[in-house]
């Protein structure tokens, strides 16, 4: 049998250089001591990372980018069946890791400081989320804000570079200006506003070296990292919601449509808990064509529509869950103000949907009371 810890550094050393994500890295390491004490880990390049902020007479602002990773997590106990989970961490300022839910940012209770042994769990690394922590803190002249006022903006964030060292990250202007873009070499924000269909982006991703933006209206503008862009497509639609998610090397867009009136509630009313959303329509983009098509069916693949960030798995790497279908969370409101999250599962092909609870397989997936992991 060989003796892997023999292997050569240089060979070593070019595994490790043509691993992708920090899990694999990971992996890598632990294989034995020799390999853990030749591989040196990359630092964690925008774990929290401080922004620069234009000065305002009014208020404070400080921005602060945060990440998150989400995986697919999967038991190697023996002696039993494989399970598998979908998991958010969160590694704040001070090391400790925090399980989230997969869909929101909201902490899954009793797994703060998290630990796994990669000896008895798979980690696969689906994507990393990034947001934007906004905190403004007011001057005497309003006294009445005598808090700080923290709000949390999804931003696409890329790694540019020749060792991918910096990054640029595009976000939807909170003041409804447009798109707005930051590159980390040069420290600098510079607002995105010459064409109609940057004034109001509800959707950012980054795809194939280029940002993404999709407006209300369905008009979609790429943007590379030197800020030359263009309209590359429009829906000409008016879905409530659009979520931009990659799925099998394609961008996808998905539009979710209301329905009028909505028999459990209605957004905006003071008490409402319930699948707003009517029907899904789901669209690919064509690079050659520089337009949306219609997608009838998503086959073996499972869409996830999160808060901050989306995300697509095939269901076969899912135990007890069927394809073609989409997990989407929804905000849950009462006397007017935000009351958490609640999350559904629709199966695009019979247009049937229920929440979570109603679907098992689903539900284990996202609620991993048994994961087995150890804390402190």
């Amino acid at each position: 049998m060989a003796d892997w810890s023999q292997l050569p550094q240089d060979l070593l050393h070019l595994i490790a250089k043509r691993l992708k994500t920090r899990i694999d890295l990971f992996r890598l390491r632990s294989i034995c001591s020799s390999w853990r004490s030749s591989i040196s880990l990359p630092p964690k390049q925008h774990r929290h990372t401080p922004i620069p902020t234009t000065d305002d007479s009014k208020f404070t602002l400080s921005l602060d980018l945060s990440e998150h990773t989400v995986y697919l997590i999967e038991s190697q106990q023996q002696g039993s069946p494989p399970k598998r989970w979908l998991v958010k961490v969160f590694q704040d300022q001070h090391g400790r890791m925090h399980l989230l839910d997969p869909l929101s940012r909201s902490k899954v209770v009793g797994f703060d400081n998290l630990l796994l042994d990669l000896r008895e769990f798979k980690v696969f690394e689906l994507c990393q989320e990034h947001v934007l922590h906004r905190t403004a803190t007011y001057g005497v002249h309003e006294p009445w804000r005598s808090r700080p006022v923290v709000e949390v903006d999804k931003v696409a964030l890329m790694c540019v570079g020749p060792e991918n060292n910096d990054f640029a990250l595009v976000t939807p202007h909170r003041d409804g200006g447009g798109l707005a873009f930051f590159n980390s070499r040069i420290q600098q924000w510079i607002t995105i506003g010459s064409h109609p269909a940057t004034s109001s982006c509800i959707a950012v991703t980054h795809f194939e070296g280029k940002f993404y933006a999709v407006d209300t209206k369905g008009r979609t503008i790429s943007i590379d990292q030197f800020l030359d862009s263009k309209v590359v497509t429009n829906l000409g639609s008016d879905a409530y919601m659009k979520y931009l998610v990659e799925a099998g090397g394609e961008l996808l867009v998905v539009e979710a449509y209301l329905p009028f009136p909505n028999a459990e509630g209605s957004i905006g009313s003071e008490s409402y808990r319930g699948l707003c959303i009517d029907y899904f329509e789901v669209f690919k983009f064509n690079k050659e064509g520089d337009k949306w098509v219609k997608v009838n069916s998503l086959g073996d693949w499972v869409l996830f529509l999160g808060v901050y960030s989306s995300f697509s798995v095939l269901a076969s790497e899912l135990p007890g869950c069927k394809g073609n279908c989409i997990v989407v969370t929804q905000p849950r409101w009462k006397e007017f103000n935000l009351d958490g999250h609640d999350t559904y599962v629709v199966e695009l092909e019979s247009g049937r949907s229920g929440p979570l609870e109603n679907y098992p397989g689903f539900s284990k997936l996202l609620f991993p009371g048994d994961m087995g992991t150890s804390s402190a």
